[in-house]
C-alpha cells in the first residue's frame, strides 16, 4: 500500500481576526478525534497589518493560534489596501463579490502586476511573522496563467489552488458546467470562475486564462481524484498541490468522506503516494468549519492507521517530489526570472 498524505489548510482572508476561537475549537475537535496533534497549513493574506486598529498587534494574535510544526504560506486577495500598498491602481472589476473592497477581484485581473502584488504581500508577511514563505493559495482559488508565471518568477515552490469544479457546481463533468451550486446546495458567484479556470475548456481572458494548467493536466479538468502535478513555463516550473478535498464552506463532510475513501482505495492499489487536501476559512463562523470537523470524526479510525500521514502541504509536496525523483521523473527546479516592471 502507498502512503496517503492528508493536509489540512486554513485560508486567512485578511479581513478580521474575530473568529480565532472557532479555529481553536476546530483544531481541538480534530485532535480529540485522532488522539494526536494535527499540523495545519495557514495560507495568510497579510492585509491584517494594513488596516490594523491602533494598539493591536496582528502578529501577536496570529502567533497565539499557530503552534510550532504548523506551516505559514501566502494567500492573496486583492483588497484595496494591499493593491495600494503594492503601488498599483486598484481595479474594481471583475468582482465575484461586487462589494467594492477588492476581495472578490481575481489576482489575474492585474496581469503583469500580479507579480508586484505577490512580491509585496510575501515580503509583508515574512517581515511581520519572521518566517520564510514557499507556498501559495490564490484568493478564490484563481491561479490563472499570469499568476502561475508570477509564482515561478518569484521562486515559489508550490501552489495549492487547483479546485475541483464539482465541489462548487453539482453535476459538473466534461461538456457540462453543472448547476453552479456547491455540494451543500448553495449558490456562489465564484462558481462560474472556477468551472472555467479548472475545467477542461480553454479560456483566454486574463483572470481565467488556463493554458498552462491545461497543458500540465493534458487537457483534463480537476477532479476529486486529481493528484499533484507540475506546471511548466519555458525553463521554470512549480508544483500544483490540488485542493481536491475542498474547503468546508463549499464541501460537505459527505463529499470529503467520499473523496477520502476513494483516495484510500487508490493508495491500496499502487506504490506511488496519494494526496488529499481539505480545509476551511479562518474568518468563517464555526458552522462553516463543522464539515471539516465531522470528516475527521467520521474517518478517525482510518486516518490513524498505518499508511495515512496527516501533515502540512509543504511536507506533502516534498514527499511528492521525492517519489518523482525516485521514479526518475522529478521536475526541474523553478528558477526565479527577472522581475517584470
Amino acid at each position: 500500500m502507498a502512503t496517503l498524505f492528508v493536509s489540512v489548510t486554513v485560508d486567512w482572508e485578511g479581513e478580521h481576526l474575530r473568529s480565532l476561537d472557532d479555529l481553536q475549537a476546530t483544531r481541538a475537535a480534530i485532535r480529540a478525534s485522532l488522539g494526536a496533534h494535527v499540523p495545519f497549513t495557514h495560507f495568510i493574506c497579510p492585509t491584517y497589518w494594513l488596516h490594523a486598529r491602533a494598539g493591536t498587534d496582528p502578529a501577536r494574535v496570529i502567533r497565539r493560534v499557530i503552534p510550532k510544526g504548523d506551516e505559514i504560506a501566502l494567500h492573496v486577495h486583492c483588497w484595496r489596501e494591499l493593491v495600494k500598498f503594492a503601488g498599483l491602481r486598484f481595479l474594481a472589476y471583475p468582482d465575484w463579490n461586487g462589494d467594492g473592497t477588492g476581495h472578490g477581484v481575481p489576482l489575474g485581473a492585474y496581469g503583469a502586476g500580479a507579480q508586484t502584488i505577490l512580491a509585496c504581500a510575501r515580503e509583508l508577511l515574512q517581515t511581520k511573522l519572521g518566517v520564510t514563505v514557499h507556498g501559495f493559495r490564490c484568493g478564490g482559488a484563481m491561479t490563472s496563467d499570469c499568476v502561475f508565471e508570477a509564482l515561478m518568477a518569484l521562486g515559489f515552490r508550490y501552489d495549492c489552488s487547483a479546485f475541483p469544479p464539482a465541489v462548487i457546481s453539482r453535476g459538473f463533468r466534461p461538456g457540462r458546467r453543472g448547476d453552479l451550486r456547491d455540494t451543500t446546495g448553495a449558490r456562489n458567484e465564484l462558481a462560474g470562475y472556477l468551472v472555467d479556470l479548472w475545467g477542461e475548456r480553454a479560456i483566454t481572458s486574463g483572470e481565467r486564462a488556463n493554458a498552462l494548467n491545461l497543458r500540465a493536466t493534458q487537457g483534463r479538468a480537476i477532479t476529486p481524484m486529481t493528484q499533484p502535478y507540475v506546471v511548466r513555463s519555458q525553463d521554470a516550473s512549480i508544483l500544483e498541490m490540488p485542493g481536491n478535498g475542498g474547503i468546508s464552506d463549499y464541501a460537505s463532510a459527505r463529499y470529503m468522506v467520499k473523496t477520502f475513501d476513494a483516495l484510500l482505495a487508490l493508495a491500496r492499489s499502487r506504490e506511488q503516494p496519494v494526496f488529499l487536501n481539505v480545509g476551511c476559512h479562518q474568518e468563517g463562523a464555526g458552522r462553516w468549519k463543522k464539515p471539516l470537523m465531522d470528516f475527521f470524526h467520521d474517518r478517525r479510525r482510518e486516518l490513524t492507521r498505518d499508511g495515512v500521514i496527516v501533515t502540512t502541504v509543504a511536507k506533502a509536496a516534498r514527499a511528492k517530489l521525492r517519489a518523482d525523483r525516485a521514479r526518475g521523473g522529478g521536475p526541474q527546479r523553478s528558477r526565479p526570472r527577472e522581475r517584470r516592471r
